[in-house]
């Protein structure tokens, strides 16, 4: 029986990122929570690029960043392409967000937004902080505002307004 339960007790550890859920705020959407985890993905070009997703939970800040409830997330697409780096580094200041998915990549960055009930979402997501670790090649947290707007299924317009401080989601 004590071997199950140890057993147990691995599996379980093994689950959790060991990473914590940082604040966040959004109107619209009842976030109260966030993180961030890098990603590799298409551009709407079809090329293969680095970025960063903003992942915005309906639970408590605090909490494992792999078990929360995602509500919201922004996926920011850089132009950094695969390869070239192990992440994508993010500079401070505006990053516009479009309605296209995958969108086109027309600078450094540009995001998209997906939110529980709301489509069609435009804005900007503004990085106030983009720390990075100190080999000055990753990052362990990500902060800063997103000011947006879509629409329901009935069509009316719904205000995403809010801000994040994101620590980086690793699994153990």
């Amino acid at each position: 029986m004590q071997r199950l339960v140890c057993l147990f007790l691995v599996i379980c550890a093994a689950c959790t990122s060991g990473t914590s859920t940082g604040m966040a705020t959004l109107t619209g959407v009842d976030v109260k929570a966030s993180a961030t985890e890098p990603f590799e993905g298409a551009d709407a070009t079809g090329n293969t690029v680095l970025g960063w997703n903003i992942l915005l939970y309906k639970d408590g800040a605090g909490g494992d960043c792999l078990e929360g409830t995602v509500l919201a997330k922004v996926s920011i697409f850089t132009n950094t392409p695969k390869g070239e780096a192990e992440q994508a580094i993010l500079s401070t200041g505006g990053i516009s967000i479009v309605a296209d998915s995958p969108p086109t990549i027309a600078a450094n960055a540009v995001a998209n937004m997906g939110a529980e009930g709301v489509g069609s979402i435009v804005g900007i997501v503004e990085i106030s902080e983009f720390h990075l670790t100190s080999d000055a090649k990753h990052a362990d947290r990500i902060a800063g505002t997103i000011s947006a707007a879509g629409y329901d299924s009935s069509d009316n317009g719904v205000a995403l307004n809010g801000s994040f401080t994101a620590p980086i989601c690793k699994e153990n």
